[in-house]
């Protein structure tokens, strides 16, 4: 009988561990098949595939704290380990790119609220800095960096992020803006840019996909800084797959509850 229970519970522990699935192995697996399907309505359908293998996966609460991620998943975590952000890019047939991702909650009993982002940033022919934009409607964007702040008693969260091969002749990097409602639901713009004439929500630059911007944030100097972009030649003011970095760097600076342009920052400076 002892030998009957011993049994029972090695076959148990047998079945038990068999069934766990390897989640992230499964979306390595749908990405490698990603640049073999010949049509553009294929590869965005496989993304929503991927995104909901996605969402099974991060409801466990054992992921929010893990540094997993699929070999082609960018995933960045909130310093304040309210939310992680996964972004992946669906390569198109004409060399352009369309995005997607979801943003994982921080657990509450025991599971992760996971919420998928739906692109829609090839609707827009200008750059939409004053708009809001929900999940369902999200200016899509690959992320590396997330910095929050406080304003008027709110927490906004900065998301530097890069939109590359967005078109067939410019690349775009993005400051973007992300908040929470009282339901845990993201909304992406929040007027915290003092850049121009009106306060922006956000900043996208645009330059030649033949070049390279960076942008990242300086903790020293607290500030977002950034190489400044220009035209080749005056005569191309305006048309941006001319333009690119010109060796010089401007920035943001948070101050009065505001991200305050900075023009020509000293990125090597102390303090």
């Amino acid at each position: 009988m002892r030998n009957l229970v011993i049994l029972f519970c090695l076959l148990w522990y047998a079945v038990g561990f068999g069934q766990s699935v390897d989640y992230v192995g499964q979306i390595n697996e749908l990405q490698g098949r990603m640049l073999y399907l010949y049509s553009d309505s294929e590869r965005i359908k496989l993304g929503r595939e991927i995104v909901q293998t996605m969402i099974v996966w991060l409801k466990d609460e054992t992921t929010f704290n893990s540094s997993a991620r699929p070999q082609h998943v960018g995933r960045v975590n909130s310093p304040d380990k309210e939310f992680n952000l996964f972004t992946f890019n669906i390569p198109l047939t004409d060399g352009t790119h369309q995005f997607a991702g979801v943003i994982q909650l921080s657990p509450r009993q025991g599971v992760c609220k996971v919420i998928p982002l739906n692109d829609v940033s090839k609707q827009y022919a200008t750059r939409p800095v004053f708009e809001q934009f929900t999940a369902d409607r999200w200016y899509g964007s690959l992320y590396y960096e997330i910095i929050p702040k406080k304003v008027e008693g709110k927490k906004v969260y900065v998301l530097l992020g890069a939109c590359l091969n967005n078109s067939l002749f410019t690349n775009k990097k993005i400051i973007e803006t992300l908040w929470f409602t009282d339901e845990r639901e993201p909304i992406f713009g929040y007027p915290l840019f003092d850049y121009g004439l009106k306060v922006q929500s956000r900043v996208i630059f645009e330059y030649t996909i033949m070049a390279q911007m960076a942008i990242h944030y300086n903790k020293k100097l607290d500030m977002i800084i950034f190489d400044h972009l220009a035209p080749s030649s005056p005569l191309y003011t305006n048309n941006f797959k001319y333009y690119g970095p010109d060796a010089s760097y401007d920035g943001f600076k948070f101050k009065d509850g505001l991200w305050r342009f900075w023009p020509n920052v000293n990125p090597y400076a102390k303090k």
